[in-house]
């Protein structure tokens, strides 16, 4: 299980790090005095950890098919926890894409 644990744990933390801050960079912005700067700070913090988990399980993906040694009880692990990493991630995109186009309507 360690295997597994190594490889699958961190894009799973990357992707939640990544929706948190997808849920809170909008109440980033009034950390500053007249200034967007930590609403932009939390978008991009969004962006970075959401897109470093998927890119994260796509390469552990791609190291674990080279090595093919999981039995299928570890594999199907693994694979739950991709597809959960990569929907959590998804979603804080699209949603931090969302205020981000909503908040540039209100201005």
């Amino acid at each position: 299980m360690k295997p597994v644990l190594y490889v699958a744990l961190p894009p799973l933390l990357f992707s939640i790090i990544g929706f948190i801050f997808s849920l809170r960079f909008e109440l980033m912005a009034s950390w500053g005095q007249d200034t967007m700067l930590w609403y932009w700070v939390g978008a991009t913090a969004s962006y970075i950890f959401s897109i470093l988990a998927i890119v994260y399980t796509l390469l552990a993906g791609i190291k674990l098919t080279k090595i093919d040694t999981m039995n299928s009880k570890l594999s199907f692990t693994y694979l739950i926890s991709s597809l959960i990493s990569i929907f959590i991630a998804m979603v804080a995109i699209i949603l931090t894409t969302f205020i981000i186009c909503v908040w540039q309507s209100k201005i």
